[in-house]
């Protein structure tokens, strides 16, 4: 899948934006503890999707209150548990 990344001044969009186009999105503060997200329409698709890294390290907060998960469930995406299979195209974002 080739789609264009567009930015909005409102990071938490952006995610959800992400994630309507198709993509994985994967909050991190340190690759090793990130947290997955996809459109369970898209599961099929998975290996030719774009995974989108959004490194959150200033702002981890967003994660540890639930408050950034508990918005991206809340429009009807959900948690990715297989990192086993995952695209091989990539995004990396810092927050800044």
């Amino acid at each position: 899948m080739e789609s264009k990344i567009v930015l909005t001044e409102n990071n938490l969009l952006n995610v959800i934006n992400f994630l309507k186009s198709g993509n994985i999105v994967c909050l991190h503060n340190s690759y090793k503890d990130g947290q997955y997200y996809y459109s369970k329409e898209n599961i099929d698709l998975i290996t030719t999707q774009e995974i989108i890294y959004i490194d959150l390290r200033k702002w981890y907060s967003l994660m540890e209150a639930d408050e950034w998960p508990y918005y991206i469930k809340d429009s009807g995406f959900v948690s990715y548990k297989s990192t086993d299979i995952l695209p091989a195209k990539e995004h990396h974002y810092i927050i800044p």
